[in-house]
């Protein structure tokens, strides 16, 4: 075994700063495409303003609603800086501009929904009419609760007088049942289940780590196919250990090597990016894209086309899992994702199905190369 151990170090000490900087490359690249990507998501908010004539509770509300809106970055301006709002959009840096009257919470109270905002945009605004729809729902939703306090004492009035309900009772009631019956929020989902975790901000970073490694990792495994086809193959033939079991060895030690920097690389992304994933998924996932790796080059039979296959592999990857939803709307078969193996890594579920063909794939090969006197 130390033999073999060393044979192998004195074939691959050469290609050692290339293979370590194939390991590290795949948390460098993560860490660096989603850390510009979350930075650079603001950027991606439509610029809107809002004129506030009267500071209010209603003012504050309505602003803070259109806030919510993961598209809307909103600016605000006091009604003596209309002017300035204005210019700003005629110049293309805002998308729309909202003014509130100086009575808007008294017209919010009354329900007087005639004329109550004024709004401005230009022919190039992309997002003014999702920010007025958002906008006209924001005072429907406050003109719909003041609305239900009247109508509750009126009925109080009427049929209740031994028992009085202040307007604060009314309206907690009416938010309670509200969020209870999830009248306003629907929530739309694809695929199954919804996942009640909690969710990943921004770019998951596994889902770039996932397709860096699978391509990176068959890159690294480029001297697999320089040493199958060298002349240093035929030297095993006078050897106590034949070439098969040289190559499985190679693959066991390159293989728990990849595991140790897959163990750093989660504990570095779990605790800097706040992304978790299955240790078992990730070891399942290493295990499979390794064993494809090995088998490729193998029968490969030049590193240049061992580098176009991965690229082809990777794009067909990526490919697949864009349009994944629509195989399967269309077929009506959720299982068909588990022959995407980044699917089902980022699902965090173990993928039987492909380790178990790289398994029969590895015992055909060893038992050819048996066969052959290999």
């Amino acid at each position: 075994m130390m033999d073999m151990i060393y044979a192998r170090w004195l074939l691959i000490k050469r290609q050692l700063p290339k293979i370590l900087l194939w390991l590290i490359l795949p948390l460098l690249f993560t860490l660096a495409v989603t850390s510009v990507f979350n930075s650079t998501s603001e950027d991606f908010r439509v610029p809107s303003a809002v004129v506030v004539h009267e500071n209010s509770t209603e003012a504050d509300l309505f602003i803070e609603g259109l806030n919510s809106s993961e598209f809307m970055d909103v600016e605000v301006f006091d009604g003596e800086n209309s002017g300035a709002a204005l210019r700003e959009l005629e110049q293309y840096n805002l998308d729309s501009v909202f003014i509130l009257p100086e009575d808007f919470e008294e017209k919010i109270r009354e329900g007087q929904r005639r004329n109550l905002i004024e709004t401005y945009y230009t022919d190039r605004s992309i997002y003014y009419e999702p920010a007025k729809e958002l906008a006209a729902s924001l005072v429907q939703e406050r003109m719909g609760e003041y609305t239900t306090v009247d109508y509750v004492l009126e009925l109080q009035n009427d049929f209740l007088t031994e028992t009085p309900v202040n307007k604060e009772d009314i309206a907690a009631e009416r938010k309670r049942i509200e969020t209870d019956t999830n009248l306003v929020e629907q929530v739309f989902y694809f695929l199954g289940e919804p996942d009640n975790g909690e969710e990943t901000p921004g770019l998951n970073p596994w889902i770039v780590w996932a397709y860096i490694t699978f391509i990176v990792t068959i890159f690294t495994f480029d001297f697999v196919t320089r040493e199958t086809v060298s002349s240093a193959r035929i030297r095993f033939n006078f050897m106590k250990h034949s070439y098969t079991k040289f190559m499985l060895l190679t693959f066991v030690i390159m293989t728990t090597v990849m595991l140790i920097v897959d163990g750093i690389t989660y504990v570095v992304i779990k605790e800097t990016l706040e992304a978790d994933i299955s240790l078992l998924s990730l070891f399942m996932y290493r295990i499979i894209i390794n064993g494809t790796a090995f088998l490729l080059a193998s029968f490969v039979k030049s590193p240049v086309k061992l580098y176009q296959a991965a690229v082809a592999l990777t794009i067909a990857l990526l490919a697949l899992q864009l349009v994944m939803p629509v195989i399967v709307s269309l077929t009506g078969l959720s299982l068909i994702s588990s022959l995407h193996p980044v699917l089902m890594f980022l699902e965090n579920e173990l993928n039987i199905p492909w380790f178990i063909l790289i398994a029969v794939l590895m015992l055909i090969r060893i038992w050819r190369d048996n066969n052959a006197g290999g």
